[in-house]
């Protein structure tokens, strides 16, 4: 039988990427390595999971840092968006 080695590199280690990380570690037969450019950022998108996809997560609510109802993004080019139904829980 032939055996493959894989190898993995995921950039940055945000939500999606440490879980692509966590999954693709987890796996027989496949390297992985995260890189993640600053440790002690703090972005704010970074980590934010929309209230109604937190029961998705199996995490204890000690680690949720705070819980954000309403929502204003607005893009470099200036187009603004308000978000609020889907932050409801």
């Amino acid at each position: 039988a032939l055996c493959m080695k894989y190898k993995v590199a995921v950039v940055g280690g945000g939500p999606s990427g440490a879980c692509a990380a966590e999954i693709f570690a987890q796996e027989k037969g496949i390297d992985t390595v995260m890189f993640e450019r600053k440790m002690d950022n703090a972005k704010p998108c970074g980590g934010a999971i929309p209230l109604c996809m937190v029961g998705e997560f199996n995490m204890p609510e000690t680690v949720v840092d705070r819980k954000v109802r309403k929502m204003n993004l607005i893009s470099p080019t200036g187009v603004e968006v308000n978000i609020g139904d889907t932050l409801q829980p």
